[in-house]
C-alpha cells in the first residue's frame, strides 16, 4: 500500500522536546523500512512550524493542525494512507479535517480521555484537550481556521484502554454519548460497539496514543499510568475495527524516547503501525 508518513516533531510547541521527539526517533530507528519489507511504498513529510514565528503552545498547535489537514487531504487525494506520527495528540483535529468531506468513526486509545476544556482543566496543558477539540467542545474560533474542520460528533466516538480521566472528564463522558470501553473488558465491549449499524456505515480514524499500553510493556511517555493494555490487546482490536470498519488514518503520537530505556515501545510503535496497515490494506 501507498503510505504518507507525516511526522510533527513537536511537544507544547517545542519541536525536538520531550514527546516532540518521538516521531524523529522512529523514523531513526528504521520504521520506513520495518514497513517496506512489508511490501507498503512509504513517504515521509516533516511537517514544520514557520521558523520565523516564536514558539507559542496554542498558536504553534493549530498552526500545524492546518498544515495536517492540507498534507492529508492531498495525501489521501493521491491515494496514500495518511499515517501521522506526532508529539502532542491535538495535531488529530487537523487529521479529521483533512479526511472530509468523510466524517469519520473515531477510534481513540489513549490512558486519557483528553476530554478537558479551557474551564475545566487543572493542568493547563493543551494537549489533555486534544480530543474536546476535536469534538468542537472548545477552541471553536481557531478550529474555524483548519480547512475543511467540522466537528465530530460524540456517537462516533469510541474511547479504549482510559484509566485515569479527571473528574471533570467523568462528569463529561457519564452523559455523553461518547463509548468509554475500559482496559478489563476490552474485547467483549468492541465487539459490541462495532455491531451498531452507524459505525459500520462510515470510515475510520484510528488515533493511538502510546501510554494506552501498560508500563509492564514500557515507558511511553511521563504520563503512563498502570492498568493498561497489552501490546496483543491493541493490535487484537485494531484487527477487530478494521473487519468492521475501512480505516482512513490512523495516528501514533505521545511517545518521548527518554522514557524508553530499553526500546520496548518503540518496537510495539513499529508492530502496531505494521497492523494498522495490513488492516487498511485490505
Amino acid at each position: 500500500m501507498d503510505v504518507q508518513v507525516l511526522a510533527v516533531p513537536y511537544d507544547t510547541a517545542q519541536r525536538g522536546w520531550r514527546m516532540g521527539a518521538g516521531p524523529q526517533h522512529l523514523l531513526a530507528k528504521g520504521l520506513v523500512e520495518h514497513l517496506a519489507q512489508r511490501g507498503h511504498q512509504v513517504r515521509v513529510d516533516l511537517v514544520l512550524d514557520d521558523p520565523a514565528l516564536r514558539p507559542a503552545e496554542i498558536r504553534t498547535a493549530f498552526a500545524l493542525m492546518r498544515m495536517v489537514a492540507e498534507r492529508v487531504k492531498a495525501a489521501r487525494a493521491e491515494g496514500r494512507f495518511p499515517l501521522v506520527l506526532s508529539g502532542n495528540c491535538n495535531v488529530s483535529a487537523g487529521t479529521l479535517a483533512g479526511m472530509a468531506p468523510d466524517r469519520p468513526s473515531v477510534f481513540w486509545f489513549d490512558a486519557h480521555a483528553d476530554c478537558n476544556t479551557p474551564e475545566t482543566t487543572r493542568s493547563g496543558f493543551l494537549d489533555g484537550m486534544a480530543l474536546a477539540t476535536a469534538c468542537g467542545l472548545c477552541w471553536r474560533e481557531l478550529t474555524s481556521t483548519i480547512p475543511g474542520f467540522a466537528p465530530i460528533p460524540l456517537d462516533a466516538i469510541t474511547l479504549l484502554g482510559v484509566r485515569n480521566p479527571d473528574p471533570a472528564e467523568s462528569a463529561l463522558l457519564s452523559r455523553s454519548p461518547i463509548a468509554v470501553l475500559p482496559p478489563g473488558s476490552l474485547q467483549e465491549a468492541l465487539s459490541r460497539r462495532l455491531a451498531l449499524p452507524h459505525l459500520a456505515l462510515t470510515r475510520a480514524y484510528l488515533h493511538c496514543d502510546l501510554d494506552v499500553l501498560d508500563p509492564t510493556v514500557g515507558q511511553a511517555n511521563p504520563y503512563s499510568v498502570p492498568g493498561g493494555l497489552s501490546l496483543e490487546d491493541v493490535t487484537g482490536a485494531i484487527r477487530q475495527i478494521g473487519k468492521a470498519v475501512p480505516l482512513a488514518a490512523a495516528a501514533l503520537t505521545a511517545y518521548a524516547p527518554e522514557c524508553d530505556g530499553d526500546g520496548a515501545i518503540c518496537r510495539a510503535a513499529m508492530a502496531i503501525a505494521e497492523t494498522v496497515l495490513e488492516v487498511a490494506s485490505r
